[in-house]
């Protein structure tokens, strides 16, 4: 694996950490979707829309 490489997948997997935290703190009710920074916002609302399907809330 190549050093370029390495790199791409060590931050898309940081990337997915953050949208997964982010997600977390809006369950929580800690933070709302505006003070996600816009480069997760999309993202961050899709997770949060399919993490609420099929609950009877």
């Amino acid at each position: 694996m190549s050093l370029k490489q390495k790199l791409t997948n060590i931050l898309q997997g940081g990337i997915a950490m953050m949208i997964n935290y982010f997600a977390m703190q809006i369950e929580f009710g800690w933070i709302t979707l505006e003070q996600v920074p816009k480069k997760y916002r999309e993202k961050v609302r899709e997770l949060v829309e399919a993490s609420t399907l099929g609950t009877d809330e």
